[in-house]
């Protein structure tokens, strides 16, 4: 594999703003990264439509686990030490997919791990070619990462109804959160449905649920397309596609209702759009984000920066990654929800998830079929 080591010294943005706040643009060189580029071709997905970087999640040991592929559920385990890749086994069968990267791996938990044994959950859109509609499911597996690397999958702990026709997939969120070994957080996007504003009709899309294998409670409903959770203690946070404009970072409460389609402070796309917002440019009557970005940024997976020297004033701080910029966002909480600071800073890659390394470096998969290790430069 060919690997490239870059130095990024890059504009950022640095705001002191209430709540809820919209970005705008300083210039300040405040950030220096270091960027190290890892070609992984092999986990990126692919697809008619174009291709997706993989799934991530982190073991205790510093491997990683990737999943996509060509086919878009594989499942492999990648050593950073030595850059070897090794394929654990396929999460998906081939009918439950078409020719389309959006039918992929989104999220992988690592809930347990003994030795070389995993114990997972992973969720993914699923197609059904008998009544020709997707849904968004979480399974649980158990993989065997020794000699003879092996995947088997167990119970359905999770599928969203109504199944939909296929329109918007990149909506299907999917993004996990774990609590403890048993039990987890899920977002569930909108997948599109035509009929997202009728509340007795839209069932379990655009929530987040709290699941375990036995039990499935809502927690919150209104998202569009949330593509980042992050747990921090008993605080939940999720970061979520507006229409043009409107992506929003939301602190989840209980029985919350945050709005779409009725609010967003992004305008619809065209005439010919699944579904017409409302009302644009307010959140009135419903949960206000804690940050919002007009434009859009395209956000995606949620981190928290470890507390201490590695990340000097940066500590803490919660990293956003985005596809249509091209950019992490630095986000400081001064409080639980109150948003400090906020840096751009370029990376030049569509960022599909992140992770944190052992030793707390940033781990990031993009769409270009890399892996990014991003330290602090110095």
């Amino acid at each position: 594999m060919r690997k490239n080591l870059l130095r990024i010294f890059t504009v950022v943005t640095l705001l002191s703003l209430t709540w809820p706040v919209q970005i705008s643009v300083a210039n300040p060189n405040e950030i220096q990264l270091e960027i190290e580029s890892i070609d992984t071709p092999t986990a990126q997905v692919q697809g008619s439509n174009g291709e997706r970087g993989a799934a991530l999640a982190r073991l205790a040991d510093g491997r990683l686990l990737l999943g996509g592929g060509a086919n878009g559920f594989n499942l492999y385990l990648y050593d950073l030490t030595n850059r070897t890749q090794t394929l654990i086994g396929r999460a998906g069968s081939a009918n439950e997919r078409i020719n389309d990267s959006r039918f992929a791996i989104t999220d992988i938990a690592v809930m347990h791990e003994s030795a070389n044994t995993l114990e997972l959950v992973i969720s993914y859109p699923r197609y059904s070619r008998v009544k020709e509609c997707v849904s968004v499911v979480l399974y649980s597996f158990t993989a065997n990462i020794g000699i003879k690397p092996s995947l088997k999958r167990g119970m359905l702990w999770f599928n969203s109804k109504p199944c939909v026709p296929i329109s918007a997939v990149q909506h299907a969120s999917g993004r996990i959160a774990t609590i403890d070994k048993k039990s987890l957080y899920l977002t569930v996007g909108d997948l599109g449905y035509t009929e997202i504003g009728n509340r007795a009709k839209r069932g379990d899309l655009g929530s987040v649920f709290k699941i375990s294998a036995s039990k499935v409670v809502k927690i919150s409903s209104g998202h569009r397309n949330a593509q980042g959770i992050l747990r921090i203690g008993k605080d939940l946070y999720i970061s979520e596609h507006g229409p043009r404009g409107g992506d929003e970072l939301n602190l989840i409460e209980t029985g919350g209702d945050y709005g779409w389609p009725f609010v967003t402070y992004g305008e619809p796309y065209s005439s010919g759009d699944y579904v017409k917002p409302t009302n644009t440019g307010t959140h009135e009557g419903y949960k206000k984000p804690l940050y919002y970005w007009v434009p859009s940024v395209a956000p995606t997976e949620l981190i928290q920066l470890p507390a201490d020297k590695s990340w000097g004033p940066w500590s803490s701080y919660i990293v956003m990654g985005t596809l249509k910029d091209q950019v992490l966002i630095f986000i400081e909480m001064l409080d639980r929800r109150q948003v400090g600071k906020v840096v751009r800073v370029n990376v030049n890659e569509r960022v599909r998830d992140l992770d944190l390394s052992i030793g707390g470096s940033i781990i990031a998969t993009t769409d270009s079929g890399k892996l990014l290790v991003i330290n602090l430069a110095g």
